[in-house]
């Protein structure tokens, strides 16, 4: 027997637990008992990725969806029409009828924000001041483990799809910027009743007896009902401490991976749910932020949890979504706001494009205006960018967006290890000291740790000519993927905590022929952040280390000194002042040497560059940082030499060169980037400057105004996507384009 669409058991179990959280919530006493039994719905097992929904055949090119700010697109359709803009957002949704008309009037799309309201999974700023900035463990307001608060938000699901699924709508949002706190801010949630039940059986399930966890947390519990979680401030001391071996940050660690557990979970759930309301339309959000301890943004998690996303360009998510979403592909995107001069503005078009985005969702600050007169009007930088705006919506970007292609990387892996980024948060917190609650989302965005080396070890890699794929921690946990079938070379960026599997993984990926190469710190700790008395792969890299001459500068481990963060980048890298230098290369482990059967050169009384072959593979122990290398002054100078050529060799060795080679009139043009799209057995070159538009790479911004390069890459029928240029069968060929902007080119692989 079903009840709208539910068992009778389900419909028992959440109706019990239902009258359970009010009376939870009206302060009566519910009994342990009462509480864990009413948990019992919750999952607790792995994380099923939520199926895929392809975007409609109509969605056959990238779209600027513009958001209703400052802006009335019933109102002002003459202004989209000039900009060149042919879609935009609807909010919330139900009594929005007018505006659905119009989508199919004009066929315009548009996406649904707030699908599921606001203020519950993105807190208002009048709650939200409630649990950010404080070291004590708090109930978060709404909590997700509080069934009232699920239901609440498929209510608001239910009236607003309804309304919107009538129209040409791309694609659902429950809201923006959504988080478990506020943004990436430090805030310790959620010990609701029902959310420490939750847990509670989420941990009897993860280690199966109390004594499993006794063991792994240095514990003494009698039962799982007795346990409880542990906020950051209980363990800070302890990590002043710079011996990894000695720490323990078990309690906190899996208390954070549980609620990005639950946070996912209760995506999935909605994802499902919305998929009921419109099968045919993605369900996910919008304002996503970069991995972080805090907020539930594991990407592991998130990226089953939901079918399309838009995030910012923060610790490279769209890098991340990309890899994730790459095959079947989901639909990822990056806010636009045109704020800052017109070749920066156009580059982000193409960038966004050439890298996979189906679509950016415009913020129009300033983008149409009302003069004196009352008349509306578009800025003149809008003005100037409409003939941009058609273009990239237009027939070139078609082979990209179409759901068939994906990105064909090279045989290279970038590991995604969430464990290690929340202690690679804790590492960047030691410097706050007891002020860490304050550290915030805004400090992070330039100044997580584990964000700049991410995109660092992207940037070397796309510098050298080659793309990669990063690789899930949970798919390796859950065996889900075959790593010596996938990748030649896998780089683990200061993975510092591996479990006993995923150790096992990498190690038999060497045995069978590949390439491990880690930079530093790795496998110090459990998953679960408890120090190891060596490396979870040091016999695999031939090291030995001496923890006592410790790291960096000998004086702590913190990298990015956030307590500087109004300062220059270079004078955040404190610790880099006192370090020991491998040519102009960083070493960050002090007392680090090549073990019996390895090899490594010498660096003052550090030891860097350790090889050992183990069976048909090899691995590579850097113990170098190359944080620093996003920062341009420092990848254009020696340090970004220094680190190209380690690096190109160490590719090089394996057979690994790139595919597609770009040259100027001196060489190898810097700066460049390269994209192969495959669909069937048709291509998509995709070349641009490899660049940031934040003002720091003079080149973009410089005199430079037409690029005249030369490629050489075999190919049969090749074709200019933008111009309609015809070069045929070539190994190699000559073309121009505007430095700000990509050239496009299909066609099928030469024999």
């Amino acid at each position: 027997m079903r009840k709208n669409n539910m068992t009778r058991r389900e419909f028992l179990t959440r109706t019990s637990l239902a009258l359970l959280t009010a009376k939870v919530s009206s302060g009566t006493l519910a009994s342990a008992a009462e509480i864990n039994a009413a948990a019992k719905v919750y999952p607790v097992g792995p994380l099923e990725p939520v199926s895929a929904i392809r975007q409609r055949p109509e969605w056959r090119r990238f779209i600027i969806l513009v958001w209703q700010w400052q802006n009335d697109v019933r109102q002002d359709g003459r202004l989209y029409d000039l900009a060149g803009l042919h879609g935009f957002h609807i909010d919330w949704g139900a009594r929005k009828d007018d505006l659905v008309r119009l989508s199919k009037q004009r066929r315009f799309p548009y996406y649904v924000d707030h699908a599921a309201g606001k203020g519950i999974l993105h807190l208002t700023d009048d709650v939200r001041s409630s649990v950010i900035g404080k070291e004590s463990l708090l109930v978060r307001p709404y909590s997700f483990a509080d069934p009232r608060t699920i239901e609440t938000l498929k209510s608001l699901l239910r009236v607003n799809v309804a309304t919107t699924k009538k129209g040409l709508v791309y694609g659902y949002a429950f809201d923006d910027e959504i988080s478990l706190g506020s943004f990436n801010n430090p805030a310790e949630v959620d010990i609701h009743p029902l959310s420490l039940a939750w847990y509670r059986r989420w941990l009897s399930h993860r280690y199966g007896t109390i004594q499993n966890l006794n063991n792994a947390w240095d514990a003494s519990y009698a039962v799982f009902d007795e346990v409880e979680p542990v906020g950051f401030e209980e363990l800070r001391k302890s990590t002043s401490n710079f011996s990894f071996s000695k720490w323990n940050l078990s309690r906190w660690m899996e208390w954070r991976h549980f609620m990005d557990y639950q946070f996912a979970q209760v995506l999935a759930d909605l994802t499902r749910y919305t998929n009921k309301l419109d099968p045919r339309t993605p369900a996910g959000f919008v304002g996503g932020q970069q991995p972080s301890a805090y907020g539930g943004y594991d990407y592991a998690f998130l990226c089953r949890a939901v079918q399309w996303m838009e995030a910012y360009d923060d610790g490279g998510t769209n890098e991340i979504l990309r890899s994730f979403w790459n095959r079947p592909r989901r639909i990822h995107a990056q806010t636009y706001g045109a704020s800052a001069g017109y070749r920066p503005n156009v580059w982000v078009l193409w960038h966004r494009l050439a890298h996979g985005n189906q679509l950016t969702i415009a913020w129009p600050e300033g983008w149409m205006l009302s003069n004196s007169s009352g008349e509306r009007t578009l800025a003149p930088k809008i003005q100037r960018l409409a003939a941009t705006f058609r273009e990239i919506q237009g027939a070139a970007g078609e082979f990209i967006v179409n759901p068939n292609s994906y990105l064909e990387a090279d045989p290279i892996g970038l590991y995604y290890s969430h464990p290690s980024i929340r202690v690679g948060w804790a590492m960047d917190s030691v410097t706050h000291g007891a002020g860490w609650p304050k550290r915030s989302s805004g400090m992070d965005g330039d100044n997580l740790s584990s964000g700049r080396l991410r995109v660092s070890w992207c940037k070397i890699l796309e510098d050298l000519g080659y793309q990669y794929d990063f690789i899930s921690y949970l798919d390796v946990m859950e065996r889900r993927i075959d790593l010596a079938k996938r990748f030649k070379v896998i780089i683990l960026p200061q993975v510092l905590c591996l479990s006993e599997r995923e150790a096992s993984a990498l190690s038999d990926f060497v045995k069978s022929g590949g390439k491990l190469i880690a930079d530093a710190l790795c496998g110090l700790l459990t998953e679960t952040g408890r120090g190891r008395a060596s490396g979870a792969l040091d016999a695999l890299f031939g090291i030995k280390r001496d923890e006592s001459r410790g790291y960096l500068d000998g004086r702590g481990i913190t990298e990015i000194d956030g307590e500087y963060a109004s300062k220059p980048f270079p004078e955040r890298l404190r610790a880099y002042d006192g370090a020991f230098r491998y040519r102009s290369m960083v070493v960050f482990e002090r007392g680090t040497r090549a073990a019996s059967g390895s090899a490594g050169g010498a660096s003052e009384t550090a030891e860097v560059l350790i090889r050992k072959q183990t069976g048909s593979g090899q691995s590579l122990y850097l113990n170098l940082t190359p944080l620093a290398y996003q920062y341009f002054p420092y990848r254009s100078g020696e340090i970004g030499r220094a680190w190209r050529e380690l690096i190109r060799q160490a590719h090089y060795e394996v057979g690994l060169r790139p595919r597609v080679e770009i040259l100027g009139e001196n060489g190898n043009e810097p700066w460049m980037e390269a994209l192969l799209w495959r669909n069937g057995t048709r291509y998509c070159l995709a070349v641009l400057k490899n660049v940031s538009p934040s003002g720091d790479d003079p080149a973009l911004l410089g005199d430079q105004k037409r690029l005249t390069v030369r490629i050489n890459l075999p190919v049969r029928s090749l074709r200019n996507r933008r111009t309609g240029k015809v070069f045929g069968d070539v190994t190699s060929f000559t073309d121009e384009f505007n430095a700000w902007e990509a050239n496009l080119y299909e066609f099928a692989l030469g024999k």
